[in-house]
């Protein structure tokens, strides 16, 4: 029964995707919803004849397809809605994200107990990020009150005073798993790795705007950008405090502190995923703040967990925190630079 558990937890999710789809959905969506709702069913199929010793385990792999599918035709309809109040493709691409890690765990047989370790971990990253956010937001609101009022001190101070207060909580999160920073004299390797790291998350910049541009996908900014579009000179310090304060407080957190606890439950390459959706999601007020709609920062989020990809990749190649910060640090600076250029 041990072996069956995440089977067992994969019917449940699946299960909800489903029911995700007999919920409102965009009227322009009918199809989709129809494919996603047989993609659900293969799904919840799938996981219960395996769960209960009925089919072979090549079975799995179809209950892992099947939930692809889900996922997939829920996020093509999250795309298109214009308000969140439409549930049922959100609950279904919940759902089925969800499962696509479980028909993972079924694939490669893991037991409960390590099914178990992996939830765990994963919703302790979760609640470890979010953490940090409130205890940013606390310390903000302490000092902007004693700050001046203009933008660029202001948003200057906001900016670094959350990136410290994600330091922090990294900080005594690693402390907290009796774990290290990992920060030791620069080598060779590193360079390389930097450099590289750098290549690749412009490169998959350029191909993520490519997509967005020929499939007219809707996207949103950050909230920065959106303040910045009034008052561009808020830009010009946050290219400093990108290399500074924010690369490193959020590299600390979510590489050396989250990715790095994550080794524990996950091969390092599950790991790298798992700590870039904890990363995305710690995003999503970010966006989410600036009223665009869920398929525009549905969209904006999936850029940022491919440049969350490019990160992790560069600090398990090295279990040091320079490359993820020089790349973290060096594209946001770039970004803020070339938005300070079109605003003025």
């Amino acid at each position: 029964m041990k072996r069956q558990y995440a089977h067992s937890v994969g019917v449940v999710l699946a299960g909800i995707g489903l029911v995700g789809t007999f919920l409102s959905w965009p009227a322009t969506t009918d199809f989709t919803v129809q494919a996603t709702r047989v993609f659900g069913v293969v799904a919840v199929l799938a996981f219960t004849v395996r769960r209960h010793g009925l089919a072979p385990p090549w079975v799995d792999t179809v209950a892992t397809a099947a939930t692809a599918g889900l996922t997939l035709g829920a996020a093509a309809a999250v795309i298109e809605l214009q308000t969140a109040t439409v549930l049922g493709p959100i609950v279904s691409l919940l759902a089925g994200f969800s499962a696509l890690g479980v028909g993972g765990a079924a694939i490669t047989e893991l037991n409960q107990s390590a099914v178990k370790i992996r939830e765990r971990r994963t919703l302790l990253a979760l609640a470890v990020s979010a953490l940090a956010l409130v205890v940013g937001g606390l310390l903000n609101s302490i000092v902007i009150s004693i700050v001046p009022s203009t933008p660029m001190v202001r948003v200057s101070v906001s900016t670094a005073v959350a990136s410290i207060a994600y330091a922090i909580v990294g900080v005594v999160f690693i402390k907290y798993i009796n774990s290290s920073i990992d920060v030791s004299t620069v080598t060779r390797r590193d360079l390389i790795v930097a450099a590289a790291g750098i290549l690749a998350i412009f490169t998959l910049h350029v191909l993520m705007a490519a997509a967005v541009a020929v499939f007219l996908l809707p996207q949103t900014s950050h909230s920065l950008i959106e303040a910045a579009k009034t008052t561009p000179e808020i830009l010009l310090p946050l290219i400093i405090l990108s290399f500074v304060v924010v690369a490193p407080g959020e590299e600390l957190l979510a590489r050396n502190a989250l990715q790095k606890y994550l080794y524990g439950a996950y091969s390092r390459r599950s790991a790298i995923i798992t700590a870039s959706f904890v990363f995305a999601a710690s995003h999503i007020l970010a966006y989410g703040g600036t009223g665009a709609t869920p398929g525009a920062i549905l969209v904006t989020l999936a850029r940022v967990f491919g440049v969350a990809l490019v990160l992790g990749a560069t600090y398990e190649q090295t279990d040091d925190l320079f490359a993820p910060v020089v790349v973290h640090g060096t594209y946001n600076a770039v970004q803020f630079a070339i938005a300070y250029l079109t605003f003025t």
